[in-house]
């Protein structure tokens, strides 16, 4: 959808979200999965910016202690100065390949020097980064009978998940992969392979390769209060061995009150500059233009 969505993308959006949510309801009254849009509004807050590691077994790359990352959600809240993700590089799970191209980022971190996300750049997170999305971009679920829909709210980033028992027999390669998904109980289980290697695995610029396998399971708990995602990751190519991992996700209202008070009026009185548009295809530039940065990716042709 890349230049070629804009209102129009978003209106149909905002239909499809009432209209899945009904699909939704529908279902809840036959086979009773969890239903993660009781209303269209609802939309998940992740909880922080890097995957959560297992109680035991490989997980993910985790941030270096030398160095305490500090999210921009988090100065939100508490006013501290924001830091640069840096990779602990002793997590077993990197092959030497993918060990270096996060040692590269380091560096280049540790001098000093921008290093910006691609998505700044307008390139789809890809999956599993999908579920790393800043705390002030939401996510969005439409239910219906034959796919799940995944809506990230600022970037225009969506993942379709096709409800059937097998993938494509000739699998394209794409950002965010061939998605097949099903119910098991309360959790929607989710398989996704065909993963563009141009996206990351997470926000230490951790790669891998089109061999990349990802399974995920999403189930609500805490009284539906709260959203968990646990990503397994296969690549054999980038990775050791299988790792594990888990993402939270709150509602806005309980997102909001981690905020303090205080922190919520100086943000409020903040003096308003020139309101650049981010969604990406309304705004043909780079938030860096002064620094390096990724061209911008565009469609050769529409794809609606």
């Amino acid at each position: 959808m890349f230049r070629h969505a804009g209102n129009f993308t978003r209106g149909v959006l905002a239909g499809a979200v009432y209209l899945g949510a009904c699909a939704s309801f529908a279902a809840m009254a036959e086979g009773a999965p969890p239903n993660f849009a009781p209303d269209p509004s609802i939309g998940w807050y992740a909880y922080n910016r890097i995957f959560i590691p297992p109680a035991s077994g490989a997980g993910p790359v985790q941030q270096d202690r030398a160095h305490p990352y500090v999210s921009n959600d988090e100065f939100r809240v508490t006013g501290r100065q924001p830091t640069a993700q840096l990779a602990d590089l002793d997590n077993p799970i990197l092959q030497p390949w993918a060990r270096d191209v996060v040692r590269k980022r380091n560096e280049l971190v540790l001098s000093g020097k921008p290093v910006n996300p691609p998505q700044a750049s307008c390139w789809p997170k890809g999956v599993p980064a999908f579920l790393l999305s800043p705390m002030t971009q939401p996510m969005y679920f439409i239910q219906g009978r034959n796919e799940v829909v995944m809506i990230l709210a600022s970037f225009n980033d969506v993942r379709h998940i096709h409800l059937m028992d097998k993938h494509s027999d000739n699998v394209k390669t794409s950002w965010h992969g061939e998605s097949i998904g099903r119910y098991e109980g309360d959790t929607l289980v989710v398989d996704t392979i065909g993963i563009d290697d141009r996206t990351l695995v997470d926000g230490f610029g951790t790669p891998h390769t089109k061999e990349l396998h990802v399974i995920e399971r999403f189930h609500l708990i805490e009284d539906g209060k709260v959203l968990e995602a646990n990503p397994h990751i296969e690549d054999p190519g980038a990775f050791t061995m299988p790792w594990d991992a888990t993402q939270r996700f709150r509602q806005y209202e309980a997102a909001v009150r981690k905020v303090p008070i205080e922190r919520l009026a100086q943000l409020a009185s903040a003096p308003e500059g020139p309101l650049r548009e981010t969604i990406c295809a309304e705004n043909p530039h780079s938030f860096f233009a002064s620094q390096p940065a990724l061209p911008i990716p565009r469609a050769v042709v529409p794809d609606f």
